[in-house]
């Protein structure tokens, strides 16, 4: 694998097996770059131009995005634990088979945004839009989803369990085949509206120390 320490050697806009360490595109254009098997060490990519760019198979630890322009960005099957992502505008952006554990979208603009088979867990979401959404094979574990819009939004093979979801919306939702979790009352009101399956309601009673016969 090729180590690049110096933004100044960068040529092209396609890299293969490359190591990016303590670099800083902070600002740069590489919108439309494509980055394969790639390692990015202690780099930042703060407000950068990065319009149709696609990672695939990289990791990017603690990646600092905040404040970039995203938009029709692909990520796939990429480790982008703890990325911040504050004020970023990632619209129509796509995140394919990739870790984001503790990642971090505050204020992020995320209007079409798309998650499949992405792990989220401990990740801040809030008041993201997924309203009608499909969503399949997703790890919300611990997620901060507090005021998301997850209303006539489906859930397939989900994990909700532990998430914050104080004031998400859920109206109309189907989430009989998602994992909540440990059901209680005051868990169970946050889905208000939401369509569960009888052996998740079975559940929610036994919860509440109700018998069912």
């Amino acid at each position: 694998m090729q180590v690049i320490s110096d933004i100044s050697s960068l040529k092209g806009a396609d890299f293969s097996f490359h190591e990016f360490k303590s670099l800083h595109f902070d600002g740069m254009d590489i919108s439309r770059y494509r980055f394969d098997n790639c390692s990015f060490q202690d780099c930042s990519f703060a407000s950068a131009l990065m319009e149709e760019c696609v990672f695939s198979k990289c990791k990017a630890l603690k990646a600092d995005f905040s404040h970039a322009r995203l938009s029709d960005a692909c990520f796939e099957d990429c480790n982008l634990s703890l990325s911040n992502w504050t004020g970023a505008d990632v619209s129509s952006a796509t995140f394919h088979d990739s870790k984001l554990t503790g990642a971090d979208f505050k204020d992020a603009r995320s209007l079409g945004i798309a998650f499949r088979g992405c792990v989220l867990s401990g990740a801040f979401l809030r008041k993201m839009n997924f309203r009608k959404y499909h969503l399949e094979n997703i790890d919300f574990t611990d997620a901060d989803l507090a005021g998301c819009d997850f209303r006539d939004t489906s859930f397939d093979n989900c994990r909700l369990g532990g998430a914050h979801l104080a004031t998400a919306r859920f109206e109309g939702s189907d989430l009989r085949l998602a994992d909540l979790g440990a059901l209680t009352f005051s868990s169970a009101t946050c889905f208000k509206g939401a369509i569960i399956s009888k052996t998740q309601a079975t559940e929610l009673l036994h919860g509440l120390g109700l018998k069912v016969h």
